[in-house]
């Protein structure tokens, strides 16, 4: 009778010592997270702040959340058996997890793109209103009336600095911090210089647009030599995943094993690992810095 008293009582502590760890490790793993998706969103709106757009706190924390949850319900029903809806669940909630992002980042690339399209715009028209005698604030102020976003939208913040009293060179190297582009470092670091040592702003602006369109020639026959080579390895990589899936409709007992067995998930993470690799080496190799 004492020895199932004795043992009663060690179940008992052996309980209560599971659920404290358990406690422990939920609020240690619940306080990683909070911080995580509090950096994570502030990060994000700060990005989508330099690109003139908000996004509060509290709505960027709810798209990171949804979107993990979304990826984890998507792998766990697209998953065969339990081992495969879970692996499968937990790889796709990494990937949502990373997806806001990708998408940031693909949204302030496009529109860094945009902004290069339209340099050449912007200092062809500020060399014409230097010519015309208008100061460089007031050719600043040209640009934000006759051209389109995005790049208006940097040029006129440049322009409220300087009206907000901050010195011109501050404000554009603020811009040139804001972004960063190349050939708009260069037109801002030579107007600095001009502005410290005196010359032709006119003439230095026609320079670097004729540069621009110089260099973009360039790029575009680059480009178009090396569309093939690009589209090839894209081929070459997507293969497998197309003919895993053809096999899949074909004869789905198959590819089984690759979705219910500890080894064809390994294979299929390892299979996506060296295919993500490849494809990077394909686009490091083919791209050409002019």
């Amino acid at each position: 009778m004492t020895m199932t008293v004795i043992e009663y009582a060690l179940i008992a502590l052996w309980f209560v010592g599971a659920w404290l760890l358990i406690r422990s490790l939920y609020e240690r793993i619940e306080a990683w997270w909070t911080r995580r998706m509090d950096a994570y969103a502030a990060w994000m709106g700060v990005e989508l702040e330099s690109m003139f757009e908000e996004m509060a706190l509290s709505r960027a924390r709810q798209l990171i959340t949804f979107a993990v949850l979304g990826g984890i319900s998507f792998g766990f029903l697209l998953g065969q058996g339990i081992a495969g809806r879970l692996v499968l669940g937990a790889a796709m909630g990494v990937m949502s997890y990373f997806a806001p992002r990708l998408f940031i980042i693909y949204r302030k690339a496009q529109r860094l793109l945009l902004i290069d399209n339209q340099l050449v715009d912007a200092l062809t028209l500020m060399s014409n209103a230097l010519k015309s005698g208008m100061n460089l604030q007031q050719s600043f102020e040209m640009v934000v009336k006759e051209l389109k976003p995005p790049i208006t939208d940097e040029f006129g913040r440049v322009v409220k600095e300087i009206q907000l009293g901050r010195l011109t060179d501050d404000a554009l190297r603020n811009l040139a911090a804001r972004v960063p582009l190349p050939d708009l470092r260069l037109a801002v670091e030579s107007i600095l210089t001009l502005r410290e040592t005196g010359g032709n702003l006119t003439e230095t602006f026609q320079v670097i647009a004729t540069t621009i369109v110089e260099r973009k020639k360039v790029e575009g026959k680059i480009k178009a030599m090396t569309a093939q080579g690009m589209t090839q390895g894209i081929a070459m990589c997507l293969m497998p995943i197309f003919f895993l899936f053809l096999f899949s409709l074909i004869d789905p007992s198959y590819t089984r094993p690759m979705f219910q067995t500890p080894l064809g998930l390994v294979m299929l993470v390892v299979m996506l690992l060296l295919e993500a690799a490849g494809l990077g080496m394909m686009f490091k190799i083919v791209k050409i810095r002019v």
